[in-house]
């Protein structure tokens, strides 16, 4: 089998994006990246600038273009403020299911659509979610995501396309947003700020940011060999408390734990105790384990910051 493939990534100067492209490249692959952003990674055969990002303007953007294997990272919400409805329905549901028909077009040998954990209602559960879960109605973010998945997937099925959804639970590594978690914490800590925190009972799934690269290409790789329709969640399935997690990075990154600040927020009214997602499904199918270690994500991680200015 001819190991470059073209691919088309889009969102691919997201924190997931930018992490799958640079793989891609490194193994050779010959990546198009469709996004809004005029920022790409180095070695990017084409970038494809797209604004807004609504079914109009993909297929005009993509034309006549085929490739061999499509990434969708693409969405709106992931970041807390982002909640405006037309956009969120527009990127999520409409613009998702538009590509997907346009890849149906010429058959793809892989399409995973890269969804979220928060697709399934995890109010008041206390294990790791399967597939089977409900899915989430009332919540802006995770009710579009659901939606744009299951429209997808209905029409993956009905064209004969080879097609996963991946549900990803909580990500981190090098390049997180910096109100995300680890982000907020080391740059607290090196600021020799008192981190404001919740109690941090809440658990949380926390999984490498390259161990879910892995795990999106060994799905594509996949439905190469064996084509068809299926849904995944990519986690860990092994929660871990949030206390747990920043003690973890104070101590990896030399600081008083007196300095973490729990309690000193009170966590939302809605905010699940549990957060995981159950990958017994993933790793069957195609022998997918997170390499990286909660440790050593933490060092890679602080390594990068730290390398950066304060």
């Amino acid at each position: 089998m001819n190991n470059c493939r073209s691919t088309l990534v889009t969102g691919g100067n997201g924190f997931i994006g930018r992490h799958l492209v640079r793989r891609l490249i490194g193994d050779g692959h010959a990546v198009t990246i469709l996004q809004r952003s005029p920022i790409c990674v180095a070695g990017v055969e084409e970038l494809i600038r797209i604004d807004p990002f609504s079914p109009d303007t993909i297929s005009v953007a993509l034309g006549s273009r085929q490739f061999d294997w499509v990434f969708h990272l693409a969405s709106y919400g992931v970041r807390p403020q982002d909640r405006d409805i037309e956009p969120m329905f527009r990127v999520n549901v409409d613009a998702t299911r538009r590509l997907v028909e346009i890849a149906s077009c010429w058959s793809p040998r892989a399409l995973v659509l890269v969804g979220t954990g928060a697709e399934y209602a995890g109010q008041g559960t206390e294990q790791p979610l399967s597939e089977d879960h409900p899915l989430e109605h009332f919540k802006l973010y995770g009710a579009s995501k659901a939606a744009g998945t299951l429209a997808s997937t209905a029409i993956a099925r009905a064209r004969g396309m080879a097609f996963a959804a991946a549900r990803i639970f909580g990500v981190y590594g090098p390049g997180e947003a910096p109100h995300r978690l680890l982000p907020s914490l080391v740059n607290g800590l090196r600021s020799m700020d008192r981190v404001s925190l919740t109690e941090g009972r809440q658990a949380r799934d926390f999984l490498f940011v390259e161990d879910v690269v892995n795990a999106l290409i060994m799905l594509a790789e996949c439905l190469e060999r064996k084509p068809g329709q299926i849904i995944v969640n990519i986690a860990t399935g092994e929660p871990i408390s949030v206390r747990t997690f920043a003690v973890s990075v104070a101590a990896a990154a030399g600081a008083a734990i007196d300095r973490l600040g729990f309690g000193d927020i009170l966590m939302r009214p809605d905010e699940p105790m549990v957060f995981s997602g159950d990958s017994t499904l993933m790793r069957k199918v195609t022998g997918w384990q997170p390499r990286i270690d909660l440790d050593q994500g933490i060092r890679l991680s602080i390594a990068d910051l730290m390398s950066r200015p304060c």
